[in-house]
């Protein structure tokens, strides 16, 4: 059969671009070379207990916030059910020296006033860091659809402040920097690197609202599968693209896939990280500056995550999650096999059949991804002992850390499972084993949805910010320029 249109990649950029085209009435084909559509975000259980993967919670989800517009708009909203967090504590700040809690609530007055309330010196400092977030966030094609769609929404990041030097700008507290740059791990880019625009596209959306999904990041895989199937949209697994057949003309013929098998079609949205598409593209197509600065884009580094289950029920964790630093000195840059010392992100997770009303959680904790010299050592493709030794070692290491900076998990976690930048790199189709893919940095020039070949596009985590709704709206971004933003952004303004 021949396709109007092939998505590569079947992460939620790329179920999420398919579903758009088939709406809009293209014959459309799913590609994606591992056994599952969504393989990041379904998770897996031990001990009855499922942990998720690449989603935990997500922000801007209440009802007519643009991830609830994003979900209505391709018909997935009715098949998930919504879990709300606490909204009075969604993320615990906690620093060990000094010894200081902050809980951070939802709503920007809500968050103001509580920021007022532990740090009253700081009150203009607080007021113009909200004011400056909030604006940057209502810049951002997608979120606010009342904006003009111009070349300008994209061209952020180059001349902008980062969020450090707004932060130095606005106050010298160190606690108050620490408190109000946590977010940074859930993008993978230190105060110093990212841009503000960046940052405020992931904060500003849990500063709105915060929540879980109910069955996880499985029930969400689910429900784009339910809405691929319904929209007809043909999904191919198993299949890895090994090419882009582009004609003398600049135009896509079709897909060639790795046992030789062509798919038809007359345009493709890719969804890969950058370096695999230019394994995939013919070198001729591209511009040899082009194909350079697509090579040399750096990753967000990795992690070592363990995933432990509690004894007894963790109430700290259920609707909220913990952001913990040993100190205000804490970097976020992850040093050479270095696990003490460094932040670490918590959060809860969800109980099927266990006993004793034990409960799961996951520990984040930012390493070096593998382009380092340091995982040289352990090659992914040899399952040597060496590498189990240091899984051993490296568990027992995060898990003493975890009870130093978590008291209330002191002798309670009576099951640990680690993952390594070795593992994120095998399940993730990351190069490099990083935790949120492409760095969104000062000075980088990340890729754009239009390209130089003819109804080629470009979606995904590259293009975006990370996050489910950041790989949704780089779909929207890169349909836009084939079915019309502005017919987009009409049907986007109507699911409220």
């Amino acid at each position: 059969m021949k396709y109007d249109y092939s998505v590569i990649g079947a992460g939620v950029s790329g179920m999420s671009a398919a579903i758009i085209l088939s709406q809009k009435g293209y014959r459309t084909a799913l590609i994606e070379k591992s056994d599952t559509t969504g393989p990041t975000i379904r998770g897996f259980t031990r001990h009855g207990v499922s942990f998720d993967t690449g989603f935990h919670y997500t922000g801007a989800l209440g009802k007519g916030e643009p991830l609830d517009r994003l979900f209505r708009s391709i018909g997935i909203s009715g098949k998930i059910v919504r879990v709300p967090f606490d909204k009075n504590g969604v993320d615990l700040f906690r620093c060990l020296e000094p010894s200081f809690e902050f809980s951070c609530p939802c709503g920007l007055e809500n968050i103001r006033s509580r920021l007022n309330d532990a740090f009253p010196r700081e009150s203009e400092a607080v007021t113009a860091y909200l004011q400056l977030i909030w604006d940057a966030y209502q810049r951002l094609p997608y979120i606010n659809l009342d904006r003009e769609m111009t070349s300008s929404v994209f061209h952020f990041g180059i001349h902008e402040e980062s969020l450090g030097e707004v932060l130095d700008r606005l106050t010298a507290n160190t606690l108050l920097k620490s408190v109000l740059s946590m977010h940074c791990l859930l993008h993978g880019v230190p105060p110093e690197e990212v841009p503000i625009t960046n940052h405020a596209g992931v904060v500003a959306s849990y500063y709105e609202s915060a929540h879980g999904i109910a069955g996880g990041g499985r029930r969400l895989a689910e429900a784009f599968d339910e809405r691929l199937h319904e929209t007809g949209v043909d999904v191919y697994c198993r299949s890895r693209a090994e090419e882009i057949l582009v004609s003398d003309s600049q135009h896509i013929t079709g897909i060639r896939l790795e046992d030789g098998h062509i798919i038809e079609c007359a345009g493709s949205v890719v969804t890969v990280h950058p370096s695999f598409l230019l394994e995939i593209v013919p070198d001729r197509t591209f511009r040899p500056a082009y194909r350079a600065n697509l090579a040399k884009l750096e990753d967000t580094s990795s992690a070592i995550i363990l995933f432990g289950i509690s004894r007894k029920p963790l109430d700290m964790l259920r609707h909220s999650n913990i952001f913990a630093f040993p100190s205000t000195k804490t970097t976020f840059c992850p040093r050479e096999g270095i696990i003490e010392g460094s932040p670490l992100f918590i959060t809860g997770t969800r109980t099927e059949n266990t006993q004793d009303g034990a409960e799961g959680f996951i520990a984040i904790c930012p390493v070096p991804n593998v382009k380092n010299a340091f995982w040289s050592q352990y090659p992914t493709h040899n399952p040597a002992s060496d590498y189990d030794r240091f899984k051993e070692e490296i568990t027992d290491r995060l898990r003493a850390y975890i009870e130093a900076v978590i008291p209330e998990l002191k002798r309670n976690i009576n099951f640990a499972e680690c993952a390594t930048p070795c593992t994120l790199m095998k399940f993730t189709n990351s190069p490099t084993g990083s935790l949120y893919g492409v760095k969104h940095k000062m000075g980088q020039m990340n890729p754009m949805p239009l390209t130089k070949i003819k109804n080629l596009y470009l979606a995904g985590q590259a293009v975006t910010t990370p996050g489910i709704m950041g790989a949704m709206i780089s779909a929207f971004l890169a349909c836009g320029y084939i079915v019309g933003h502005e017919t987009l952004r009409k049907e986007l303004k109507e699911c409220t």
